[in-house]
């Protein structure tokens, strides 16, 4: 099972996507009954009544410049690989995001975002805002349970946080991070390695590194957080809360 029992049963019960809906249209209503209503062929459709498109940009791989346009479809459309696995990553599975839809989940502003916050205890005696949005205070405070109970030689790699929610744009982009919605969370940036400090080879390629161990990463896993060491583009100190690709359905192996 990928995400524990505690976490699925806190969420109500999902509706049923139309039979022509995508097969990941399950797996966003099953991360978010309270707020997605159901799922055709077309569109993603709130419980307000909203309907947003699977598709708004022109088909076609992403790229650096195109992720700023990434829609749902494309959100949805690589597999995160849950658990064990053999470095180095291939593609960016979670890194692609329909900004639409996390600012009508979350907020569209710092003050919407802020509004729906609260501080959760951290290992390290940090007190870390995190959105109530989802459960998704209640599956970070799962995870500093976790990982506090793990031996003290695995401490060094989650007990500092360098912070969740900050309202910002990703460094030399267009898009929100993911910390604008008080989503996700650094941890231990001095043990970290992210693939922009990374000195390219004489092919341009920027060496994978990574220090964390599995039972950190996994302890964030079971409570529906993605981690970036499993991107291409990698960024091993940041965990970001992500439900609908850790739904049985849709995760990899």
């Amino acid at each position: 099972m990928i995400l524990t029992l505690s976490l699925w049963a806190a969420l109500a019960a999902p509706a049923t996507p139309a039979p022509d809906a995508p097969a990941y249209a399950q797996c966003l209503l099953a991360a978010y009954p309270e707020h997605l209503c159901g799922a055709d062929a077309d569109a993603l459709v709130w419980c307000d009544g909203t309907r947003m498109p699977w598709r708004t940009r022109p088909e076609g791989p992403l790229d650096e410049a195109s992720l700023d346009q990434a829609d749902l479809h494309d959100q949805m459309a690589t597999p995160y690989p849950v658990g064990p696995w053999t470095p180095p990553p291939v593609g960016d599975p979670g890194r692609a995001r329909s900004q639409a839809f996390f600012e009508k989940l979350y907020g569209a502003s710092a003050a919407a975002v802020a509004a729906r916050t609260v501080k959760v205890a951290w290992p390290g005696g940090q007190r870390l805002r995190v959105s109530t949005v989802a459960g998704a205070h209640r599956a970070l405070a799962q995870v500093a349970a976790e990982l506090a109970a793990l031996p003290k030689r695995f401490h060094r790699f989650f007990d500092v946080s360098a912070g969740t929610f900050v309202w910002r744009h990703i460094k030399g982009t267009q898009r929100l991070s993911m910390h604008s919605f008080a989503l996700a969370i650094d941890v231990a940036v001095k043990h970290a390695h992210y693939w922009r400090w990374a000195k390219p080879d004489a092919q341009g390629n920027r060496p994978y590194r990574n220090d964390f161990p599995p039972e950190v990463v996994q302890a964030f896993e079971r409570r529906g957080f993605i981690w970036g060491g499993k991107w291409a583009h990698f960024d091993t100190m940041h965990f970001e809360y992500r439900p609908e690709l850790l739904h049985p359905a849709c995760a990899g192996r």
